[in-house]
């Protein structure tokens, strides 16, 4: 009887590192990545990184490190050989960023490798020569105390792989983004990146955290993180956190790290972004360097190829922690807008002024849409119904510069007051502020409070709700009633009393005192569909309740268009005072915005 020809091979070992490539090697920054790790394992100080031909012609990676000795040099490039691992047990409690052993061995096996290493006490140093995974040479060199890895032509014997390779640009965008990652969460380490001659980065060491954001975003963009040290349960929360007035359009800027090492987390992010819930707006996102410092047995960085993606034993417990952590770093810090760009305009306005032979100003100001007649649509002045009037009383500085708050003015913090001077088209709060001038929007100031007092009526379960003189009776399209009926259980807990009439009508007989400003079908019916349009999709009940209880602040207040007196606008700014989060409407909209007497002088020309 014929033997059956074998089915099942055991692979070879270059083979097993080329496959084992295709998973950790993915592009040049994935080789960066593992090399710049090696050298802050190695306890380097300064970590050089030199590029060309966007990775693909040469990486070298130079650090100060500890070193190697000749033995170590001589098997570091094999597979699963490493210094970080001794038995079985070790993987409970990884505190390096490299453990497995396998990185160099599969950089080694798809490039041509070259190790130069020396301990800090040793006379000389070696040098490891390999290609393709295999030894060409190793003996003594003269170098410096560190190591220094050069990478030639990557992937040159699996000339497939660059076919996988996007555009240059984004090659090098990727090693530029792994090198400041490393900078950022390590301001101890000078780290230097360099493609083609040209600095792309230079971090400098510091015992300052923010340094690195300097280096790396600039100084403006440094001035808008705030600072989070926070501690619980054992478990520490460091780094820092964007004011509102800071955010992007994806989350590519929630860098996130646990000891140090970076990470992508749902459960993180999702943490983070609750506590910016109403502070930013929909679809923005915070930019954020977290550090989360726990015990290495409770956190398990060994399920993913490239340790991006780590196990919480109590992920619960660690979203609880980073929220409480953000939040208290918000509650904590004055995060009043400024002006961008507010007062940009006031040269072009200045030079299209029209100026006669005698020197004064004409009334007509010429734009492209007016050609130079005046619009018909324009009110005058002495016509416009406002029902707040300038005061020609002034809050002043005594000689120790101590506030002298008028009687009309509020302080919404120990620092900052504002005294309101008029209302412009019938929304806007025109201050005089602690320091400059302060323009609020009634409406979102308005809807803030209402939020926090819904808000804190629901969790009370104390929602006074007052019958009404004559019900409402409406009528829906059949899918705003299917909605409605999905959603009648949510509305009751919030004092909304609503009945199923029959066919598409509803009746409501009682809304929550609050909601006074209800009062026709027609705002009712605007109500259920704005509801209809945020809540419908969100299978949360919580989170549709907090929807909802947004929605009922949106249409209770103020609204664009209502004339306010000073006497109700000075109420709604004594109560915006006492709110946890007074920055923002629930939507994430700013409910003031500051511009300083400094920015005032530089438009005017005052200061240079």
């Amino acid at each position: 009887m014929s033997k059956k020809k074998r089915i099942i091979v055991q692979l070879d070992q270059k083979t097993i590192n080329k496959i084992a490539a295709g998973e950790v090697v993915e592009r040049p920054a994935s080789v960066v990545k593992e090399l710049v790790e090696n050298s802050i394992d190695a306890q380097a100080t300064e970590i050089s990184i030199f590029i060309e031909g966007y990775g693909l012609d040469l990486i070298r990676v130079i650090d100060n490190g500890i070193g190697m000795n000749s033995q170590d040099a001589a098997l570091a490039w094999k597979s699963h050989t490493t210094s970080k691992l001794k038995a079985i047990e070790d993987l409970d409690s990884i505190a390096s960023l490299g453990f497995r052993g396998e990185a160099l061995a599969s950089i080694a096996s798809v490039s041509m490798m070259e190790i130069i290493t020396r301990e800090e006490n040793a006379l000389t140093g070696t040098i490891v020569r390999i290609k393709g995974g295999n030894l060409e040479l190793i003996e003594e060199r003269e170098c410096s105390v560190g190591t220094s890895i050069i990478i030639r032509n990557l992937f040159y014997n699996v000339p497939a792989r660059k076919k996988f390779m996007k555009t240059p640009t984004t090659e090098l965008g990727h090693i530029m983004e792994i090198a400041n990652r490393q900078a950022l969460i390590h301001p101890e380490i000078h780290f230097k990146l360099q493609h083609n001659k040209a600095t792309l980065l230079n971090s400098p060491r510091s015992s300052n955290p923010i340094e690195p954001f300097i280096s790396i975003f600039g100084a403006d963009f440094a001035k808008q993180m705030l600072p989070v040290n926070f501690e619980k349960d054992g478990i520490q929360i460091t780094g820092f956190t964007s004011a509102p007035s800071l955010s992007r359009a994806s989350r590519d800027h929630e860098m996130l790290y646990v000891n140090k090492r970076y990470i992508r987390s749902k459960t993180i992010s999702e943490a983070i972004e609750e506590a910016y819930k109403t502070l930013l707006m929909k679809h923005r996102y915070p930019v954020t360097l977290l550090n989360i410092n726990i015990e290495s047995s409770k956190v398990d960085v060994n399920i993913h190829p490239t340790k991006r993606e780590v196990r919480f034993s109590e992920s619960r417990e660690i979203y609880d922690i980073v929220q409480e952590a953000i939040t208290h770093t918000l509650e904590n810090n004055e995060l009043w807008r400024e002006s961008k760009g507010l007062l940009k305009s006031s040269s072009s306005v200045a030079a299209s002024a029209q100026t006669r032979l005698d020197g004064t100003v004409s009334d007509t100001t010429i734009t492209p849409q007016s050609n130079g007649k005046s619009s018909a649509l324009l009110k005058p002045i002495s016509s416009v119904d406002t029902k707040l009037r300038f005061d020609e009383s002034s809050s002043v500085l005594n000689e120790t510069s101590a506030l002298v708050i008028s009687p009309t003015a509020v302080a919404l913090s120990d620092t900052f007051w504002i005294r309101p001077l008029g209302q412009a088209h019938l929304l806007y709060i025109l201050c005089e502020s602690s320091e400059g001038i302060a323009v609020v929007d009634i409406h979102a100031t308005h809807e803030r409070i209402m939020y926090e007092h819904l808000l804190e009526l629901y969790h009370n379960a104390n929602f006074v709700t007052q019958e009404l003189l004559q019900p409402i009776a409406f009528n829906l399209s059949t899918e705003e009633r299917l909605f409605l009926e999905e959603n009648i259980p949510q509305l009751e807990k919030v004092g909304i009393n609503l009945e199923h009439f029959g066919g598409n009508t509803f009746i409501i007989r009682r809304l929550p005192v609050v909601m006074d400003l209800l009062k026709t079908t027609e705002d009712i019916k605007n109500l259920i569909d704005e509801m209809r349009k945020d809540v419908a999709n969100i299978p949360d009940v919580n989170e549709r309740l907090d929807l909802i209880l947004k929605t009922m602040a949106c249409h209770s207040v103020v609204r664009s268009g209502d004339p306010v007196s000073i006497e109700k606008t000075i109420a709604i700014l004594e109560q915006l005072s006492a709110c946890k989060q007074p920055f923002t409407c629930p939507h994430g909209r700013p409910t003031i915005i500051r511009i300083t007497e400094k920015d005032l002088e530089k438009e005017f020309g005052r200061i240079v």
